[in-house]
């Protein structure tokens, strides 16, 4: 039908996605650009937003289209958009974090941590899961200007290969020759945390941490140099301890963020060693105070990354220095995926094509 659009939305929390025509987004602001989506990935914050979990910290009036790591082609551009920042054809990545843009943490450049932050998908806007996205000012969107990149490995890098980017960005200092860094949880996230140890740890060990084989056949590939399937040990401590040759983790990548994976995470560390939480599938977590002094423990909260962070992520893309590991769906196929990501049967990130 001219004028709409297809568009896969939450009408009831806990209940499958319905796919709708709605509406196609017009441009109404100068500052505005029209994307034609090419690619939408897959998150467990979707499946966290599906099913009600969060709509008491992110309430929102539904039905709501879901879907926060978008990349496609610019269809039309407001009024104010220069000419040669960006133009209808190119091919670009959404960044997520929409700030105010006015506070301090806007100016400093994470507008992801704005108080006043939007989020495709995960707010007032809707998201990624349709043909068509109006993201409200071009300030949000990397043009990628190459074409050698194709919108399915793009998308997955607005979140899933930006957050541990970030995480492992804030510790890289204390890694080097004879350190080690563990990666807890390969999933989306975990597969790019491996890449991005090698790059940027260097010369450290990367130890993949999983409980699935299969996942751990993807680490490998990754580059990790030491695999550790959580389900088949007895003792993680000991097990570690023998790898280690008794010097235990520094820098450990908690890409799943549980009790458990934080407790396994402080009792593996070494001496003056980092935790790095980005994952968000606990609520709480206790913290073991002696051990944590005694040992001068760090404990980081890493939220997504900021757009530059972005752009440098991108640009080990176009490098050639990281890979995708993906699993492509139809948008037809939507509820489909989200069932296989809640079994964790998707091996690296599932993305959506319209």
């Amino acid at each position: 039908m001219d004028g709409y659009i297809r568009s896969a939305r939450i009408h009831e929390y806990n209940k499958p996605l319905e796919l709708d025509n709605i509406y196609k987004p017009v441009i109404s602001r100068d500052e505005e650009v029209l994307v034609k989506v090419g690619a939408s990935g897959l998150c467990h914050s979707d499946l966290h937003l599906i099913s009600g979990e969060w709509r008491n910290i992110i309430p929102l009036n539904l039905p709501k289209t879901p879907g926060h790591e978008i990349a496609g082609w610019i269809e039309e551009v407001g009024t104010s958009v220069p000419e040669n920042i960006m133009k209808p054809g190119d091919l670009v990545a959404v960044f997520g974090g929409w700030g105010c843009g006015w506070c301090i943490q806007c100016k400093s450049g994470d507008e992801q941590l704005c108080a006043f932050a939007k989020w495709p998908g995960l707010s007032s806007f809707d998201g990624g899961f349709s043909e068509y996205l109006l993201v409200p000012s071009y300030r949000f969107l990397v043009n990628v200007r190459s074409s050698e990149v194709v919108p399915e490995n793009l998308a997955p890098l607005t979140d899933a290969g930006l957050t541990p980017y970030r995480a492992i960005k804030k510790i890289k200092s204390i890694l080097g020759p004879g350190r080690n860094i563990g990666i807890l949880g390969i999933g989306g996230l975990g597969s790019y945390a491996v890449q991005y140890a090698k790059i940027l740890g260097g010369g450290s060990k990367v130890f993949a941490m999983d409980r699935s084989e299969s996942k751990l056949e993807l680490a490998s590939k990754c580059g990790a140099d030491h695999l550790v399937n959580l389900r088949s040990i007895d003792n993680l401590v000991d097990r570690i301890r023998a790898q280690t040759g008794g010097k235990m983790l520094d820098v450990i990548i908690d890409c799943v963020g549980t009790d458990k994976t934080f407790y396994d995470s402080i009792s593996i560390l070494a001496k003056g060693g980092c935790v790095v939480i980005v994952g968000l599938f606990g609520t709480a977590a206790k913290i073991p105070i002696a051990m944590t002094v005694l040992n001068e423990y760090k404990i980081f909260g890493s939220l997504w990354g900021n757009y530059n962070e972005l752009r440098e992520v991108i640009e080990l893309l176009n490098e050639g220095r990281i890979k995708n590991h993906i699993t492509k769906f139809r948008l037809d196929d939507v509820n489909e995926a989200i069932k296989l990501l809640k079994e964790g049967q998707i091996i690296g990130r599932g993305v959506l094509i319209p």
